[in-house]
C-alpha cells in the first residue's frame, strides 16, 4: 500500500492522522462480537482510562457516535431526575450543553459568562450558593473551541469539591493534550471526549471516563434513553466485553493504534508539540497582519480564533478554497460570536507543517491584497 496523500487539517477535529493510524483501518472483516474485537475493546478502554487516572478506580465507556452524542449520553445518564446541573456557558459549546439539558428535561441553571469571556469564579460560586434547588453537578467545557478559550479546570473542580458536588467536564478538545485528571480528591468525576481530537484517531467513537463512584451514584437515575444509557453500556461492557450495539472494528483498531502512538510520545511531549506549533502559528499570523481574538493568557494553546479583517480583499471562502487546493484546511468562526476564523494545531502535525501553511497563506495574501 502506497502512503495516503497527507493533508494538513487546521480545523478542530477530525484531525490529521498518522500513516500508522490510517493503516490500522485495514484489518480483516470481522464480526464485532468475536473474541479478537472483545480483546481490542478491553485494551482500548484500559489505555483511555490510564491517560486520565488509575484504571482500577475509573473506567472508560466508549460508544459509537460523535462527541456530541456522548455528551448528551453523559448528561442523561449521570444526572438523576432529582438532581440539578449548573452549566457554565461562555461559548457555543457551553450553549450546546444548555440546549441538551433543556431538550432532555434535565433540571439546570446557567452561569452565563458571555461569549468568549473568561470564567468569573465568584459568579459560579454565587450560582452554587443560591437559594434555588441545590445543585448536584457542575458541568463545563474545558477548552471552548468556538473561541479558543481555556477554562480554569483546577479552580472549577476545587470549587465543586468545596460544595460537595460532582463535576462533568467536556474535555473534547483538551483530553490527551492537557492534563485532565479523573478521580482523586477534587478531580473530575466524569470526562467526555472523542477519538478524533487530541488522541489523533478516526471519527466514529467517543467516550466518557468516569470514577466508579460516579457510576454507582448514577444508578439511582431513571434512564431517559435506551441507546444513550451509559450505565447500561458500562454494565454490558463489564459483563460481556462487548458494546450493546454494533462496534466498528476498523475504527476501534485505528483508535488502538492512536493510543499506542500517544503512549510513545507521552502527554507532556504531545502538549509541548502542540504548544510549539501554536507559538509558530500565532507569531506568523501576527507578522501577516492578523489579530488573535483573545489575550495570550486565556488561549488554550490548541486552537486560536483570529479576528476577521475588515478589508475589501478579505473573503473567507476564497481564502479557504485556495488553501484547500494546496493541502491546508482552515475553519470558519461561529456565527454567534465575534467574526473570526479559527485554526487548530491538534493532530499529527508539527511546527514545520505550520511554517508550510504560513508560506501558503502569505502567497495567497500577496495576491488577494493586491486586488
Amino acid at each position: 500500500m502506497s502512503p495516503v496523500e497527507r493533508k494538513i487539517l487546521l480545523n478542530p477535529g477530525p484531525a490529521t492522522t498518522s500513516e500508522g493510524v490510517k493503516r490500522a483501518l485495514l484489518i480483516p472483516d470481522v464480526c464485532p462480537r468475536e473474541e479478537t474485537v472483545c480483546k481490542m475493546l478491553a485494551d482500548v478502554r484500559t489505555r483511555l482510562a490510564a491517560i486520565a487516572g488509575d484504571p482500577a478506580q475509573i473506567s472508560a465507556i466508549p460508544i459509537v457516535g460523535s462527541g456530541t452524542t456522548v455528551l448528551e449520553a453523559t448528561l442523561v445518564s449521570f444526572i438523576p431526575r432529582d438532581g440539578a446541573a449548573l452549566i457554565v456557558d461562555n461559548g457555543d459549546y457551553g450553549t450546546r450543553l444548555v440546549e441538551m439539558a433543556r431538550a432532555c428535561g434535565i433540571p439546570h441553571r446557567v452561569a452565563g459568562m458571555g461569549w468568549g469571556r473568561p470564567v468569573d469564579l465568584a459568579a459560579v460560586e454565587r450560582a452554587l450558593s443560591g437559594d434555588a434547588d441545590p445543585i448536584t453537578h457542575l458541568v463545563f467545557v474545558h477548552h471552548e473551541t468556538s473561541s479558543g478559550l481555556l477554562n480554569p479546570l483546577d479552580e472549577l473542580t476545587a470549587l465543586a469539591a468545596r460544595h460537595g458536588i460532582a463535576v462533568i467536564v467536556d474535555a473534547m478538545s483538551s483530553f490527551a493534550a492537557l492534563p485532565v485528571p479523573v478521580g482523586g480528591g477534587d478531580g473530575v468525576d466524569v470526562l467526555v471526549s472523542s477519538a478524533n481530537k487530541c488522541i489523533q484517531g478516526m471519527a466514529g467513537l467517543s467516550f466518557a471516563i468516569a470514577t466508579h463512584r460516579a457510576i454507582e451514584d448514577a444508578r439511582r437515575a431513571t434512564p431517559r434513553s435506551l441507546v444513550l444509557n451509559l450505565i447500561a453500556e458500562f454494565d454490558h461492557l463489564e459483563k460481556t466485553r462487548q458494546m450493546r450495539f454494533t462496534c466498528p472494528p476498523q475504527i476501534l483498531s485505528s483508535l488502538q493504534r492512536a493510543l499506542l502512538e500517544f503512549e510513545a510520545e507521552g502527554l507532556e511531549a504531545r502538549g509541548a508539540r502542540y504548544a510549539r506549533s501554536m507559538r509558530t502559528l500565532v507569531a506568523g499570523l501576527r507578522r501577516l497582519g492578523f489579530e488573535p481574538l483573545l489575550e495570550d493568557r486565556h488561549q488554550s494553546g490548541i486552537l486560536v480564533a483570529i479576528r476577521e479583517p475588515r478589508a475589501s480583499w478579505y473573503d473567507f471562502d476564497a481564502m479557504h478554497d485556495e488553501l484547500f487546493e494546496q493541502g491546508f484546511t482552515i475553519y470558519p468562526g461561529k456565527p454567534g460570536g465575534t467574526p473570526t476564523f479559527r485554526l487548530a494545531v491538534l493532530g499529527d502535525i508539527d511546527a514545520a507543517d505550520i511554517e508550510s501553511f504560513l508560506a501558503a497563506l502569505r502567497r495567497y495574501l500577496e495576491t488577494a491584497r493586491s486586488g
